[in-house]
């Protein structure tokens, strides 16, 4: 029942307060996947305001999986210029020429298969599950595992471990509406449940947050 009303209130808010992004359009479904590769690269280890211009221009003349795989690397790394993290795009149209030679333009919809390529680990195997394909995975990035920590007020070594973390996401439960969901959770992280100075006002969690009840952030 918790995970239920959690879920529901969750992606209430996600609906009145989600941010503008331009991976977020309504897309055919080549594209979701595209855009969604894209942006997950680009978002390790970068913040998502630095993340939007560099999309849109690398969207705009790299728009597919056949043009990434064709592209010559230096043209490649320009447009990645000044995110750094270099060795992310060296593998992000390493996959795209897997993608391209093996699964006809397309992202395997398996997660095992979605392992094999180059640069995509836990996380982005499960992000690109929920987001792409609207499957029921959360995907655990440092705003998610602090929503997670918070409301349930883990602090000790071994309650913030990954494998514990991996564990007690069961909590939020999940929804038809996965892709939703994974970005709403990533969302309330990052714009209510903030490392410093958390907006707990304005949390539809506030309810249930066993650290807001503690006083304990």
């Amino acid at each position: 029942m918790i995970k239920s009303i959690l879920t529901k209130k969750i992606l209430y808010w996600y609906d009145n307060n989600k941010r503008s992004l331009p991976w977020r359009k309504k897309l055919s479904q080549v594209k979701r996947e595209y855009y969604t590769l894209v942006s997950e690269f680009m978002l390790q280890q970068t913040q998502v305001a630095t993340v939007i211009p560099y999309f849109n221009n690398f969207i705009k003349d790299i728009p597919d999986i056949k043009s990434l795989s064709k592209i010559k690397e230096h043209k490649l790394l320009k447009y990645w210029e000044g995110l750094g993290y270099y060795s992310r795009v060296k593998n992000l149209k390493k996959t795209a020429q897997i993608l391209e030679k093996n699964f006809n333009r397309r992202l395997p919809s398996t997660i095992d298969e979605l392992k094999l390529l180059p640069g995509i680990g836990d996380y982005t195997s499960n992000a690109i599950m929920a987001i792409a394909f609207n499957k029921p995975f959360i995907p655990l990035d440092g705003n998610i595992e602090r929503v997670i920590k918070r409301l349930l007020n883990l602090k000790l070594p071994e309650e913030i471990t990954k494998n514990n973390l991996v564990k007690s996401k069961k909590i939020l439960g999940n929804s038809t509406r996965a892709s939703d969901y994974a970005q709403a959770l990533m969302e309330l992280g990052a714009l209510i449940c903030r490392p410093k100075n958390p907006l707990c006002h304005k949390c539809p969690l506030i309810k249930n947050c066993k650290s807001f009840k503690k006083k304990r952030f």
